[in-house]
């Protein structure tokens, strides 16, 4: 077991979870991956939307965390990849996007739909729970989509 700002994670709790950090900021990627693979996480670091879109030609995540505010690049470049990845195999991707602004950040992608903010510096085993609820809920909806829609048969003899 490891323990994280008083929170005891068991060993491996991202085990098989694949994912993609992109921050400009190094020290974040290089906390983040070093949390993440702590929890036994495939992580994959990028500097910079280009740099990402680069490894996604060859990676497939499980989860996205991404730093909002990329210098002289677009956040939307890096998240139409993935809808178009998602069109082609149906697997929906989490994205958790980072920020150190607590101000107009929401109103630099309001087109874009993700699941989590965290706002820096955040509380680190909230942001290993937060991603591991991301992906067991992407898996359920992916593994039994009749359930998570609730289109289940009923049955009325008990």
């Amino acid at each position: 077991m490891n323990l994280i700002n008083g929170f005891c994670l068991a060993a491996g709790i991202l085990k098989g979870v694949k994912v993609l950090v992109v921050d400009n900021d190094r020290d974040s990627r290089d906390l983040y991956a070093f949390l993440l693979k702590g929890q036994s996480a495939n992580v994959i670091t990028a500097g910079s939307v280009k740099e990402a879109l680069e490894i996604l030609s060859w990676f497939r995540p499980n989860i996205l965390i991404c730093e909002i505010r990329f210098l002289g690049e677009s956040i939307y470049t890096l998240l139409n990849t993935l809808t178009a990845m998602e069109a082609d195999n149906g697997n929906h991707i989490p994205i958790i996007v980072t920020s150190t602004s607590t101000t107009g950040t929401h109103d630099l992608i309001p087109n874009v739909e993700f699941e989590e903010y965290l706002l820096k510096p955040f509380d680190l085993d909230k942001f290993v729970s937060m991603i591991r609820n991301q992906v067991e809920k992407v898996m359920v909806e992916n593994s039994c989509p009749d359930l998570v829609a609730g289109s289940l048969p009923t049955s009325s003899h008990y």
